[in-house]
């Protein structure tokens, strides 16, 4: 964890340590948490990262404060992920077969996403949790597009007036 929280903060994504509850025990000791949930404030920095992990060795959550995640049900996350190719850094929780697109923030609006099934997931105050956790309900989530392959960028939505006119 330690290794990829530091990986994600130096290239940019704002990462918090994520308690993930396991068999009803939280390693956060608030009490009787139940669902996975970041602990502190969104870290940048690849140095505060490493000094954060070394104190509380956790899972990552993914802080949706400088790209969007579009999270869909499988009909449609199978589909876009062919459209897509290695365009758009993409999870997928295999448990309940969720995929999530890493986006521009505002490149989709909310209510296609809920349309389809889906969640949009966007701001300084909603993450996922980083590829690599295991959830007791979602299974271990993976990269299926590492963020590497896309320069550490979220996917640009483009159409032909943007190819054309801009």
């Amino acid at each position: 964890m330690y290794e990829r929280a530091v990986r994600y903060a130096a290239n940019g994504w704002p990462v918090a340590a994520l308690a993930v509850p396991w068999h009803g025990v939280c390693p956060c000791d608030l009490g009787d948490c139940v669902e996975p949930h970041p602990v502190g404030e969104p870290i940048r920095n690849g140095f505060v990262a490493a000094g954060v992990w070394k104190a509380y060795p956790w899972d990552i959550a993914l802080v949706t404060a400088d790209f969007d995640v579009v999270d869909l049900p499988p009909e449609y996350g199978a589909l876009l992920n062919h459209q897509l190719k290695a365009a758009c850094p993409t999870a997928m929780a295999p448990a309940r077969r969720r995929w999530w697109f890493f986006v521009e923030p505002g490149s989709i609006e909310a209510e296609r996403i809920a349309a389809a099934g889906g969640v949009l997931h966007t701001g300084v105050e909603d993450w996922v949790a980083a590829p690599g956790t295991l959830v007791e309900g979602s299974g271990r989530i993976r990269w299926l597009v590492h963020p590497h392959l896309t320069d550490w960028r979220p996917y640009r939505r483009r159409d032909p007036f943007d190819l054309v006119l801009f």
